[in-house]
């Protein structure tokens, strides 16, 4: 009698196994169904769907992630794949804590997948988090990608209700390109150098604001001495003030730019007196009557510890104040580079903390870069 029970049970799991692959099998077909719409209700449903697909692919995901695997595969080898089932399987694979293999897989997937199909158009907020999810792992080349699909592509926006944010497509270019990391910054000067579009120049100059480090001040300077567009003109003018330290002030103190309007001259005369006060005091000053002193009294080691948190925590910390930064005999070059790295992890954050953070990043390293 037990031999018949164990048996029963045995099938009874066997069965129980089939069903869900089958389960998950079908719910990868129902993303065949997606299609663009400006429906709302058509659009709640096939939102419920996939809702309710990865539901279904994270109960038992050593058995889910394999078929997902293969069916990416397959549909990759299509002579027509569908956009939805590249797209949300291979988003589904990136938030599962990815493999070598899987992310050989996204990254194939991804660059399958048709930027320009009215169904990705529609689901830019997916896409794009998928780009961003790449780009943070600073693949060789993967640049080119964001060039193609952001940089000179107008995507749609989306608004993400919980940080009452409207992401356009600047804000996901700035992402991209920041969360990359310091091979963005040569690689934008590059393309700035070539690039004629005034609103392209705004924008990858509002990027390199964001991004540079003192070893852009010589392009930036160049870009100034025959920039004519006042928004691009004001960007350089903030990277070299507010990236760039002390080499900045140099050479912004000794531009002479040509052909200005009068409203970029006027403004040109005034940014021009403002920097002759920076120095290493004036930012120290400027700290203090912004966020107070510091209580805190952090060993070297201690201080490094809570940034390699700071670090895990994609670039926020509630226990670092910023004059930490500045009073500890930590290597200037070291802690430099802890805080250009805290910085990159910042754009994986799509709000304003994130970019409030970067800002303040972006503050402390050009003190620093003024520290004897």
């Amino acid at each position: 009698m037990k031999y018949w029970l164990l048996l029963l049970l045995i099938f009874t799991l066997d069965l129980s196994a089939n069903t869900y692959e089958e389960e998950v099998i079908s719910s990868i077909e129902s993303i065949r169904t997606i299609k663009a719409s400006e429906d709302k209700n058509e659009i709640g449903q096939f939102n419920s769907l996939m809702d309710a697909n990865w539901k279904k692919f994270s109960e038992k995901k050593s058995v889910s992630i394999p078929i997902i695997q293969i069916k990416l595969k397959e549909e990759l080898n299509s002579p027509s794949p569908n956009q939805m089932v590249l797209l949300d399987l291979s988003w589904f694979l990136a938030i599962s804590n990815p493999n070598k293999e899987d992310l050989e897989i996204i990254l194939k997937t991804f660059e399958a997948i048709d930027f320009q199909d009215p169904l990705i158009v529609q689901n830019t907020q997916q896409y794009f988090r998928l780009a961003l999810f790449l780009s943070e792992k600073q693949i060789p080349d993967f640049l080119y990608s964001i060039d193609k699909r952001f940089l000179r592509n107008e995507n749609r926006s989306f608004f993400i209700p919980q940080h009452v944010a409207m992401v356009d497509a600047h804000a996901q270019r700035t992402h991209l390109y920041g969360v990359y990391g310091k091979q963005s910054i040569k690689h934008l000067t590059i393309i700035l150098k070539k690039e004629k579009d005034t609103k392209l120049r705004q924008s990858i100059t509002s990027i390199l604001r964001r991004i540079c480090t003192p070893d852009c001040a010589r392009d930036i300077y160049e870009m100034l001495e025959s920039e004519e567009d006042h928004k691009t003109f004001v960007n350089g003018t903030y990277i070299l003030l507010d990236n760039a330290g002390p080499l900045g002030k140099e050479l912004y103190l000794k531009l002479k730019p040509k052909s200005l309007s009068k409203e970029t001259q006027d403004y040109f005369i005034s940014e021009q007196n403002y920097v002759k006060n920076q120095s290493f005091e004036f930012f120290i000053t400027k700290m203090k009557k912004k966020y107070g002193e510091s209580s805190n009294s952090f060993s070297d080691s201690q201080l490094l510890s809570e940034i390699e948190k700071m670090i895990l925590e994609n670039g926020e910390s509630h226990s670092i104040h910023p004059l930490d930064f500045l009073s500890n005999t930590i290597d200037k070059q070291v802690l430099i580079e802890k805080i250009i790295e805290a910085r990159r992890k910042c754009f994986l954050r799509i709000n304003h903390h994130g970019m409030q953070d970067i800002d303040l990043n972006n503050l402390i390293l050009n003190t620093l870069y003024y520290k004897e």
